[in-house]
């Protein structure tokens, strides 16, 4: 049976409502002017799943059982339940309409504090810096691709701007989805793909030319100035994972402090803060296990399950415990809430980039995107739908049909949309209540 989700009884809804108006006032006691879209996303949070903020009323048509469904906020950042289904729907248009049948490859490039801050608060230097990502890798397999004397060779990415750290500190960095060779024409004019996979050796050299590059960059950047009255000095203490008296997050479970290890691995390189990881690879027809991968670069920063709130302290339990035992990190709210505060991108950035022959104006990226589903039998569509209805990807997501009735089995259909309403203390959002 279909059950509504209930946000406002959360510990992560309760943190943000007692305290994030208490953050932004002190901001602006002091003369700090935080951007207008930074409290608009808490605001939008705070109503989203609540059916008295308005709702959908869907109406069984062989039983008259009601169903109503609240509005969601549609964020970015905040809201775990619509990063989830952002996240979901993004990853099932990749695979159905973007990334065709051939093996993939993730790069995951980290760089060092100067660039993250930079990453973070300068869009033309995010675009400069991805720029120069997507130009080494694309020489590298192009390279290859002209040692076998192919043709026209054509690679193709997309890469997720990535904004946070697994302690929820700010961390740019780009995972890109490679295809792991080339697309070429062949002599009877059809698209074929041919792999390279690269060897640990080629890592290493194509991290010293990014650090070289990168940083040539970075020297061209004038005025780095982090004191200024502005959401810089929340990036600033963020990008170190402090907070603004020097103090790092209180570890719980620390047992001891861990000796330095030096970083390891096959195709991974680590160079003065220059990280580069490429040893995750998706062949062609695990396509299960590649919406798998989708879904994990495109995560948001949040999860409810790993957020609780013990005796006015806010706890956020570690993804992968680190090498010195520490499985959860502590923090005020007043800490918290700037943490996520510095995780929010600016409006209208996006953080999904398309190059190569996945780009909009790539004259064959319609021939290479129709190869990401077997051809079938042709059916008509009467109108095609930017994103995927709520309802198919539920059924996609969790195999769970929500579009009939739980009571009879009949097909619901939506008869009105209440954008503000006054709900009886005991209304049931499954059908027994009446408007």
């Amino acid at each position: 049976m279909y059950a509504s989700r209930t946000p406002d009884q959360t510990e992560l809804h309760s943190i943000i409502r007692k305290n994030y108006r208490q953050v932004f006032y002190d901001k602006e006691s002091h003369g700090v002017h935080l951007p207008f879209h930074l409290e608009r996303e808490f605001k939008k949070y705070l109503k989203c799943g609540i059916h008295s903020e308005g709702m959908a009323r869907f109406q069984c048509s062989c039983c008259g059982k009601d169903k109503f469904v609240a509005f969601s906020c549609k964020g970015r950042t905040i809201c775990p339940s619509c990063s989830g289904w952002r996240t979901a729907d993004t990853a099932k248009h990749l695979l159905d309409e973007v990334i065709p049948v051939a093996p993939v490859r993730q790069w995951v490039l980290s760089m060092p504090y100067t660039h993250r801050f930079l990453l973070a608060t300068r869009p033309e230097y995010l675009r400069s810096a991805l720029a120069i990502f997507h130009r080494s890798i694309n020489r590298h397999y192009l390279k290859k691709a002209k040692l076998l004397k192919i043709f026209n060779p054509k690679v193709g990415a997309i890469t997720v701007v990535q904004r946070f750290g697994g302690g929820l500190n700010l961390n740019v960095h780009f995972h890109s989805l490679y295809l792991d060779g080339v697309f070429y024409e062949n002599g009877q004019g059809l698209e074929v793909f041919h792999e390279f996979i690269p060897t640990h050796e080629e890592i290493v050299k194509i991290v010293s030319q990014l650090k070289k590059r990168l940083t040539k960059l970075l020297n061209k950047i004038e005025n780095i100035n982090i004191d200024d009255f502005s959401i810089n000095q929340v990036h600033a203490h963020s990008v170190q994972n402090r907070d603004e008296k020097n103090q790092l997050p209180i570890p719980i479970g620390k047992n001891c402090d861990s000796p330095y290890q030096e970083f390891k691995g096959m195709r991974c390189c680590y160079d003065d803060g220059f990280s580069l990881h490429a040893n995750v690879k998706i062949l062609a027809h695990e396509r299960d296990g590649l919406e798998r991968l989708c879904r994990y670069v495109l995560r948001g920063p949040l999860a409810k399950e790993r957020i609780s709130y013990i005796n006015g302290k806010v706890q956020l339990k570690l993804k992968t415990p680190y090498s010195n035992g520490t499985t959860h990190l502590q923090f005020t709210p007043d800490q918290f809430i700037k943490r996520i505060i510095a995780l929010i991108p600016p409006p209208r950035q996006n953080l999904i980039r398309y190059t190569g022959v996945f780009g909009a104006r790539h004259t064959k990226r319609s021939v290479i995107t129709s190869m990401a589903k077997p051809k079938k039998t042709k059916i008509k569509i009467k109108k095609k739908t930017y994103r995927t209805p709520w309802a198919d990807l539920l059924k996609h997501v969790f195999k769970h049909e929500v579009s009939y009735c739980d009571h009879c089995g009949g097909k619901v259909k939506l008869i009105a949309t209440i954008s503000s309403v006054c709900l009886p203390k005991n209304f049931d959002p499954f059908g027994n209540g009446r408007l």
